[in-house]
């Protein structure tokens, strides 16, 4: 099977990229033919933002890529700012089917991720032009440019441009329940959940799934040498960061914050004045992953509807538990009790509560934990699973396509 996958690329990186590069590397492993389109956001900025409802230098492009390449499908995962729905008419003229990953709610909200002003602004949902997200200028404090991309994407609704795509990947339940009681709520039958998986930070290759017992005895000896919890993300608002310092200050327990972002001075102040929360700034993907194998727990306190959880899932690859906020797609990843614990989103008091509970266990219940949340990611969030489920979306869409590997088999991936 020959697969394009498209994808554009923002200033700065961010977690579609990682989720993109994964999904490349995994297709490939298990024998699909895979050609990338990629598109940048960096440089003329002016210019691509003006072709946001559609972008003619990027028609061409993807015009051209599909008549060289000849996919059998078009796997989209990012179209804003300069790719634009002008790639969907470019892929539709040559009648080549299209699968769509929705990693935000871009097609809904300008603001992409139904958040603003410290609180979750859902009012987008709601059909016709978004003016309420105008008016408050969600898209970068900024109503003018907001304005845009909310009439760009109205006239796209209009158009009926996203009834060109065959089917439409949801990160997980919540996100396809919300898309589907919105504006878009006619393209619910081309809806379907996919989550995100991540390869084993336990080691071995692609394919591997016998590092499970190493890689928990492994959490647990971490547990009995070090005793703190972690976070790893942008240091926002929506990602709860409020809420995670007023926890541990209070708590006693040891923090170590690990990312950058606009609340960084906040989190120093914290880390100033509390022996007991740690900033660590920016770190590489491999030092982030010697400070999950040795955390007690991972803290992911987020307030706004999250997509997914990259670093949830990567906890769980490591056989490290998680504590999280009860709000959207996370709260049907951590199990309560099982694989971690979950507690009510905004509320330090009841975060603060769960951190003493999960502290209070003996090692035989926080390494059962840890057992659980590695068995989580064997079952739900393994590349072998993954990759079965995206090659039958695929097989889906295709027509009259009969590939012995579809049909939810097992895929078996070559070794890289």
């Amino acid at each position: 099977m020959k697969i394009l996958v498209v994808h554009t690329y923002y200033k700065l990186k961010g977690g579609e990229d990682s989720v993109v590069a994964n999904e490349i590397k995994l297709l490939r492993a298990a024998g699909m033919e895979v050609e990338q389109l990629s598109f940048s956001n960096s440089g003329s900025t002016l210019s691509k933002l003006v072709q946001v409802p559609f972008n003619w230098g990027s028609y061409r492009t993807a015009l051209r890529k599909v008549e060289q390449f000849h996919p059998d499908v078009v796997h989209i995962h990012n179209l804003h700012f300069s790719g634009s729905a002008a790639v969907v008419y470019a892929i539709k003229k040559l009648k080549v089917p299209i699968v769509m990953t929705l990693h935000n709610y871009r097609l809904l909200c300008p603001s992409g991720s139904l958040y603003y002003d410290n609180q979750l602004f859902l009012d987008s949902l709601k059909p016709g032009m978004a003016w309420q997200a105008v008016k408050k200028g969600v898209y970068q404090n900024s109503k003018a440019i907001t304005f845009w991309i909310a009439a760009a994407a109205y006239l796209h609704e209009k158009l009926g441009t996203w009834k060109k795509i065959d089917r439409f990947i949801l990160l997980g339940q919540h996100s396809k329940d919300l898309f589907a009681g919105s504006k878009l709520g006619e393209l619910a039958s081309r809806m379907v959940v996919k989550p995100n998986f991540c390869f084993s930070l336990a080691g071995g290759p692609i394919g591997t799934a016998g590092k499970v017992k190493t890689a928990v005895e492994s959490s647990a000896g971490a547990l009995q040498k070090q005793s703190y919890y972690l976070y790893v993300g942008r240091l926002t608002e929506e990602k709860g960061l409020p809420v995670l310092l007023k926890a541990f200050a209070a708590s006693g327990h040891a923090l170590k914050i690990v990312g950058t972002g606009p609340l960084e001075e906040l989190v120093k102040d914290y880390s100033n004045r509390h022996a007991n929360i740690s900033f660590c700034g920016a770190r590489s993907q491999e030092q982030v992953y010697q400070l999950l194998k040795a955390a007690t727990a991972l803290i992911f306190p987020s307030v706004w509807y999250e997509t997914f959880g990259m670093v949830v899932i990567e906890a769980f690859s490591n056989g490290v538990p998680v504590i999280a906020s009860d709000l959207g797609n996370i709260k049907n990843m951590v199990t309560d009790g099982f694989n971690g614990l979950r507690f009510t989103a905004g509320d330090d008091n009841d975060l603060r509560e769960k951190i003493g509970y999960f502290d209070a266990l003996t090692m035989e219940e926080k390494n059962r934990f840890g057992s659980n949340a590695r068995q989580t990611y064997e079952s739900q969030y393994s590349p072998e699973t993954n990759a079965a489920q995206l090659i039958e979306l695929y097989q889906a869409v295709i027509p009259g396509r009969n590939d012995p590997q579809a049909g939810g088999n097992r895929v078996v991936l070559n070794n890289q």
